[in-house]
């Protein structure tokens, strides 16, 4: 029995010093763990921070917002007042562009009571100008009386030639006869 007894102690006390090696294992294990993680009354701090830094931004972010909101509301109601409505400066567009085309149908007229008047004046003088002769008419002409000239004193010249070499040969034959 005490053979038994004593390799069943043997054994348990092997088994009890791998169980303590296991244990004190798992304990640096967990240690290390513990450093690596944060305890859970940190993390709810870290958590509860976080979204009170998120609401303080948001919060200041908000505030901002509903400033440069009431800063518009300001700015487009005072635009407002500066400016006309609709069925104002479509009344302003509507008389200047009456006021234009009751200008320009005037000044149509005129253009056309001109026009007209110079139509006229052009009628006028192309019926005066019919009774001249052409450019080219009174050219030919000129011409013609130029050349007739030219031809007439070419025979005047001619004859004084003859007539007075008639003359030098009579005159002198009488210079030679005293």
């Amino acid at each position: 029995v005490e053979k038994l007894l004593g390799d069943s102690a043997d054994r348990h006390t092997k088994e009890l010093s791998a169980l303590k090696q296991s244990h004190d294992k798992h304990a640096n294990d967990m240690a290390g763990m513990k450093a690596l993680h944060a305890s859970l009354p940190e993390r709810v701090e870290y958590v509860e921070r976080l979204l009170g830094d998120s609401a303080d931004k948001h919060a200041k972010e908000l505030q901002a917002l509903r400033a440069a909101h009431d800063k518009h509301a300001r700015s487009v109601a005072s635009s407002e007042s500066k400016h006309a409505t609709i069925e104002e400066r479509m009344g302003y567009v509507e008389k200047l562009l009456g006021d234009s085309a009751d200008t320009h149908a005037k000044e149509l007229r005129a253009l056309k009571a001109a026009h007209d008047k110079h139509a006229g004046d052009l009628a006028e003088f192309q019926a005066t100008h019919s009774k001249h002769a052409s450019v080219p008419e009174r050219l030919d002409y000129l011409e013609g009386m130029l050349g007739e000239s030219a031809d007439k004193h070419n025979k005047e010249l001619l004859a004084l030639k003859e007539a007075h070499a008639k003359f030098v040969a009579a005159h002198g034959q009488q210079a030679k006869d005293v």
